[in-house]
């Protein structure tokens, strides 16, 4: 039916054209002759106005067409305008040439009200025309919010509504049901949206996939994207053994795929998976395809994790042998860059592991791999030291090392951290602010380091000053990284997020309790489920004793959105101490000391537990480790004072 309808249009403009090519013939013909007297006009039917209209609208179509070949110009796109603008003068029922207007005005005019207009009139006529039931839909889906995060509640209905009606005349719209699951899981609709989203998952892949990257802030519209949304969907409600059948589907579908294998991770774990079962799938994985590097690095995290370190190790190695690296230098820069990495994981583990010697062989490793030069090998020598206690040997490596790479940032930022903790982060401020260059990206994460430092040293006050100069640079920041093309992945951290987290902190360390609460609750506004703020929240409640049982379920989200954070198992069990469940708390703290034992913290709130609970040799064992990682004056105090039975 389609092919006769356009086979008509193009009858109805050959028409056109040969009539009026006969009527200018037989107009030169006779210009000498006598001319009689003129007949009185008449005006044309409907049938050759809608014929005129067709043409008219073909014509359009031929100057639009440079759209798709490179070749529109301003003067060719005033021209398809100005046909398609003819065409439904001709006749305005003519719903195609409405939707033509409409799409001009929405992909080259940026005009959402000619867009919208034009979209509705086509559906008045004809209700059943995809082009404008999409059309119309994009424009509501752009005037929701949704894309900016701030959706507005009745324009989302509206859009979901046009979304539906795409659906409806195309079953197979992947962009459609991708969007409609989206909006559902903004509302909260979650069950609305887990079907939207097994619809996308069980479509043909779109072609046309720029609008829901642009609208999503990067998400692909792909099958593996689909699995891995109707996964997440599937985990958020607890319907975990369908979730991890989707999530696979994905991984199957992209293996190399990092954000696939974690979220695999999660949901083994939420489905009473141990590390065992997460280990034993990612050695599935890997097994099959012995190069995928982010298999192995998920398996090389899960295995220390597990604590089991020389497998973590292994599955690291493997990583360098993949790629053929061997014990000769690595000459060509993207081979330096992943020896880089590979190697800087394995010392972390063997430090996590307490095997200096083996750190030290490591480090002699990346010298002879990467080069003398290469800052690498001190950055981690530096880390050594520290951890060791030996901080004026620390910056001793830095220094040395940024007379070869005085540029490097890590190495600048590790010297000026260390000064604070050696008591001189007025020194260490003055390192990072040299750096300060008038680039906002850059400004900015020197400002948090600023405050990071005064933060560490207990001035709190100069913590805040910094923290609230971040806040006020992080949209300048935010709009350069932006513009630089590194959001692409809608992976990028949010910045003002990020400064607030700060600022919070160092609100808290002030006194300044509400100050530091409101701050929170600005990102929580804009990310209700955001884990960080809601773990930090909770936590300070907890320290101040104040409504426990809030802060309780606070944490206890962020512990759900991120199981294996040892820092929110932690504030985790802290609360449950706190409200003087030790059995509980003693659980999760054990859990977090488990996952991270470098941690003061965790081994300080860890022996209060094992005190209360009367086992004082396990308390004075963690107290004593806490103490060996302390780096804070007023924290080794404190821990001292325990192990002393002072406090």
């Amino acid at each position: 039916m389609k092919n006769q309808f356009f086979s008509s249009i193009l009858a109805a403009s050959v028409f056109v054209s040969v009539a009026g090519a006969r009527t200018q013939a037989s107009e030169q013909q006779n210009a000498t002759a006598p001319q009689p007297s003129a007949a009185p006009q008449t005006t044309p039917s409907t049938r050759e106005r809608r014929a005129q209209a067709y043409a008219k609208l073909l014509e359009g179509q031929r100057y639009f067409v440079g759209a798709r070949t490179g070749r529109l110009t301003v003067e060719t796109l005033r021209q398809a305008q100005k046909a398609f603008e003819e065409a439904v003068r001709l006749d305005p029922t003519l719903a195609e040439a409405h939707t033509a207007l409409g799409e001009l005005a929405f992909f080259f005019l940026d005009d959402l009200d000619v867009a919208e207009r034009e979209a509705q009139a086509a559906l008045r006529v004809d209700r059943d025309n995809y082009g404008a039931a999409r059309l119309l839909a994009r424009v509501l889906v752009l005037r929701s919010g949704f894309r900016e995060k701030k959706l507005d509640n009745v324009m989302a209905e509206r859009a979901i509504a046009a979304l539906r009606d795409v659906t409806r005349l195309n079953p197979s719209d992947a962009e459609a049901w991708a969007l409609l699951g989206e909006f559902y899981q903004a509302l909260g609709r979650q069950q609305e949206a887990i079907e939207a989203f097994r619809r996308w998952a069980g479509v043909p892949p779109s072609i046309d996939t720029r609008f829901y990257q642009i609208v999503t802030g990067g998400r692909e519209l792909s099958p593996d994207a689909a699995a891995a949304r109707l996964g997440e969907a599937l985990l958020k409600v607890g319907r975990t053994a369908e979730a991890i059948s989707a999530i696979r589907r994905a991984v199957a579908l992209e293996p190399g795929n990092r954000e696939y294998l974690a979220l695999l991770g999660r949901a083994l774990e939420a489905g009473g998976g141990s590390d065992t079962v997460l280990i034993a799938e990612l050695q599935r994985i890997v097994a099959s395809d012995p190069t995928n590097i982010a298999a192995l690095d998920l398996l090389g995290r899960s295995l220390a994790e597990a604590m089991r370190y020389d497998e973590a190790i292994e599955a690291y190695e493997k990583i360098l042998r993949a790629r053929g690296v061997g014990d000769a230098p690595v000459n060509n820069d993207q081979d330096k860059q992943l020896v880089s990495w590979v190697l800087e994981r394995i010392a972390g583990l063997q430090r996590q592991a307490g095997k200096t010697s083996g750190v030290m062989a490591t480090i002699e490793r990346m010298r002879r791999l990467l080069g003398r030069d290469d800052p690498t090998a001190d950055f981690q020598l530096a880390l050594l030291l520290r951890e060791q206690g030996k901080r004026a040997d620390a910056l001793q490596v830095l220094r040395t090392a940024r007379l070869r790479n005085p540029n490097q940032p890590a190495l600048v930022r590790l010297e000026a951290t260390i000064l604070g903790e050696l008591g001189r982060p007025d020194e260490g401020a003055a390192l990072l602010r040299a750096r300060l260059k008038g680039n906002p990206e850059q400004d900015f994460f020197e400002l948090l380091s600023i405050a990071n430092v005064y933060l560490q040293a207990g001035r709190a006050r100069e913590a805040v000053e910094e923290a609230r100069k971040a806040l006020e640079l992080a949209p300048q920041a935010q709009a350069a990284r932006r513009n630089s093309g590194d959001e692409e992945s809608g992976q990028q951290p949010d910045f003002q997020t990020q400064a607030l987290i700060m600022l919070s902190s160092a609100q808290e360390r002030a006194g300044d309790f509400k100050g530091s609460e409101e701050s929170l609750r600005r990102i929580l506004a804009k990310d209700p489920n955001n884990a960080t703020a809601l773990n930090n929240l909770g936590y300070f409640l907890v320290e101040r004793g104040e409504r426990l049982e809030e802060a309780l379920e606070m944490i206890k989200r962020a512990v759900q959105a991120e199981p294996t954070n040892a820092s929110f198992l932690d504030s985790l069990g802290w609360a449950y101490f706190k409200l003087g469940r030790l059995a509980e708390a003693e659980k999760y703290l054990v859990e977090a000391a488990r996952r991270d034992p470098t941690s003061a913290t965790i081994q300080e709130h860890l022996g209060d537990v094992y005190h209360k609970l009367g086992k004082t040799d396990l308390a004075r064992a963690a107290w004593r480790k806490a103490l060996s990682l302390s780096v804070e004056a007023a924290e080794t105090a404190r821990i001292r004072a325990k192990l002393d039975g002072k406090k």
